[in-house]
């Protein structure tokens, strides 16, 4: 059915929905006609009757039809015929837009602003699969969370109160440590609790040569209920970069990103850091191609260029205008497989950081403490985590995240082949291994005594058995046959 919405309706759909970050306009329109639901239309409120034709359907979806007309009808205090229907969806619609129009100005268009007013206003959205209205925060896990991390061990309650939630996984080539990953991963799964599993070695590729290995990647997928993503194959549908109206606030963002790029990508130096900063606060909806443009226009034609340049051409996240909220990417738990990289190590880990910062940025909301329990929205599981670490002297992000994402509901989890490799130096010198709430190790014979001492808390006095591993935590050892998930599945 073909309704006529005002050109004023439309130009405020038009010129809003990709600073609110909407999958589409209808989304905006919906909104629209739910907060005019809610609120009434004054008797006194007149539409344009100039305006775009558009189909009813168009503007609200198969879900929500039939909830919109009965609600028409209850307005109306009687069943309305098809051109009643259609006068009555005109009214809401407008009226709709004109409130979200004023919403959006006494928020000084800013986009938190709006939806905090917004669901003030009209209620919190839940935000229903398909509808389209995703303004309902990410769901939290409150209760208990635990793992079995040894065949035979007491559980360990991973989000007890006082506890940074930090999980260290080492261990040598074969030696159990990915399946021990993805064992716990299901786990959590099957509590309620997602992740999102930085896969960087390609463990969770579709290996046609390996039939074993296909069985368990699909058995772990559709278990988890997980959405997988083959880099460079598939981009991730979120911008990195920040925008910010304060330019001091701005100019801290934009040296921020600067430093990482930098820490990340060796051979830049300070002239070329300062560089990406100046174009970066220049930018007033900053993304990766409108960064390498204005870098070019500056000037630039270096290493600088060449490193923003190779995102762009990679394909790896969305602009400004497509990019997704986190509570929108993260609606399912994530395997983001980055074996399409090969060799590129910078790149690989460059991408990583970005994310991370990305969801440092946008979700360090602290949530607090119920009944001895720290409630958790989402572990971040870094595998090959060494390619992240060496760089703890410049960036510190794996630090920060380390000491505060349990905080905020993202407990991080690391893996590695090398136990020393959670063990860094420089400025921002971390030890991961004596800071993490526990400790896996697989290969504890690769470390001298003293790295024991630093890495274990003791010296292990005899080799470990195919399959077993030394667990360490709340500062005892044990040492047991480490779970697999190959034969325990998450159960």
């Amino acid at each position: 059915m073909r309704i006529k919405i005002s050109e004023t309706s439309l130009e405020f759909i038009t010129s809003v929905y990709q600073q609110l970050r909407a999958e589409n306009k209808a989304v905006i329109g919906r909104s629209a006609v739910c907060l005019a639901l809610r609120e009434g239309v004054p008797p006194g409120f007149k539409p344009d009757s100039a305006g775009v034709d558009l189909d009813d359907e168009t503007i609200l979806g198969d879900l929500l039809y039939e909830v919109v007309r009965i609600a028409l009808n209850h307005r109306a205090s009687k069943t309305l015929d098809d051109e009643g229907y259609r006068k009555a969806l005109k009214v809401h619609f407008d009226f709709g837009c004109k409130r979200l129009k004023e919403i959006w100005e006494e928020a000084g268009r800013d986009q938190a602003r709006f939806v905090a007013t917004l669901l003030k206003t009209s209620g919190t959205f839940e935000g229903k699969k398909g509808s389209g209205l995703r303004l309902a925060a990410m769901p939290i896990v409150d209760h208990p969370v635990k793992l079995q991390l040894l065949e035979e061990q007491e559980p360990w309650l991973i989000n007890e109160a006082g506890h940074n939630g930090l999980l260290v996984i080492s261990g040598k080539p074969g030696s159990g440590k990915s399946q021990l990953a993805l064992d716990l991963l299901a786990q959590i799964s099957r509590q309620g609790l997602r992740f999102v599993f930085f896969d960087l070695k390609g463990e969770l590729e579709d290996d046609p040569n390996s039939p074993q290995q296909r069985a368990n990647r699909k058995t772990f997928l559709d278990q988890t209920d997980a959405e997988y993503v083959r880099l460079i194959k598939q981009d991730i549908p979120i911008n990195p970069l920040v925008f910010d109206s304060n330019p001091a606030v701005q100019a801290k963002e934009g040296y921020g990103i600067a430093s990482m790029i930098r820490a990340f990508a060796p051979q830049l130096g300070a002239k070329q850091e300062q560089a990406i900063a100046t174009a970066y606060q220049n930018l007033s909806d900053p993304d990766f191609v409108s960064l390498a443009q204005e870098l070019e226009q500056n000037g630039a034609n270096g290493v600088e260029l060449a490193t923003i340049q190779k995102i762009v051409d990679l394909n790896l996240f969305a602009s400004a205008q497509t990019g997704l909220s986190p509570e929108q990417w993260l609606k399912s738990s994530l395997v983001i497989d980055f074996k399409e990289f090969g060799n590129d190590n910078d790149t690989k880990s460059l991408a990583v950081a970005l994310i991370l910062n990305f969801l440092m940025k946008r979700m360090n909301q602290n949530l607090g403490v119920i009944n001895g329990v720290q409630p958790l929205k989402m572990v971040l599981f870094v595998d090959e985590a060494h390619l992240l670490l060496p760089k703890e002297g410049k960036a510190g992000l794996l630090g920060s995240l380390a000491r505060q994402g349990r905080s905020w509901g993202f407990p991080v989890w690391l893996a590695s082949q090398d136990a020393d490799a959670f063990v860094t130096t420089g400025s921002n010198a971390t030890n991961f291994a004596e800071l993490a709430s526990c400790g896996i190790h697989f290969s504890p014979d690769t470390l001298s005594q003293n790295e024991q001492k630093q890495i274990l808390g003791s010296v292990l006095n005899k080799p470990l058995k195919q399959g077993e591993a030394v667990v360490r935590l709340k500062r005892n050892l044990e040492i047991g046959l480490a779970r697999q998930y190959w034969n325990k599945k998450g159960q």
